[in-house]
C-alpha cells in the first residue's frame, strides 16, 4: 500500500494525484484560488529545499534565517486559500486550524532567531 522506498515517495505520489486528478482542467469544484493555494505551497517547499541546499553547502549564508521566515509567512496565505477555494466547510475549518498552528509556530521561531540574534551579534552563520 506504500509507495517507493519504504513509503517515502508517499507524499510525492499523493501531491501527483492531487495535481492530475481532474477531467478538464479548472471545471471542477475547485476555484482558481484552491489552484494557486496548492501550486503556491509546492512552491513554498522547493524553496525550503533551496534553503536547506544552500545551508549545508559551503556557501555564505548570511541571511537564512530570515529567509527561511519569510517563506514561513507565506505558508499561512497559501493554506488559506487551499481552503477557501475548495467550497467546503469542512476543508475551510480544517485549513483554517492548520493555517493557525502554522502562524504561531512563525510567531514563536520568530522571538527564538531574533533573541539568537542579539545574543550572537547577527543573523550570520559563521
Amino acid at each position: 500500500n506504500k509507495v517507493g522506498l519504504f513509503g517515502l515517495l508517499q507524499s510525492f505520489a499523493d501531491l501527483l494525484k492531487l495535481i492530475i486528478k481532474f477531467k478538464v482542467m479548472f471545471f471542477q469544484n475547485r476555484s482558481w484560488l484552491s489552484w494557486l493555494g496548492v501550486y503556491l505551497l509546492v512552491v513554498l517547499s522547493c524553496g525550503y529545499c533551496v534553503i536547506l541546499a544552500l545551508g549545508y553547502s559551503g556557501m555564505s549564508c548570511s541571511n537564512l534565517m530570515l529567509w527561511f521566515l519569510a517563506l514561513t509567512s507565506v505558508t499561512g496565505y497559501s493554506l488559506l486559500s487551499v481552503g477557501w477555494g475548495s467550497y467546503n466547510k469542512f476543508a475551510l475549518l480544517s485549513c483554517v486550524r492548520s493555517a493557525f498552528g502554522s502562524v504561531s509556530f512563525e510567531a514563536c521561531f520568530m522571538c527564538v532567531v531574533i533573541m539568537v540574534a542579539v545574543v550572537v551579534g547577527g543573523y550570520g552563520c559563521g
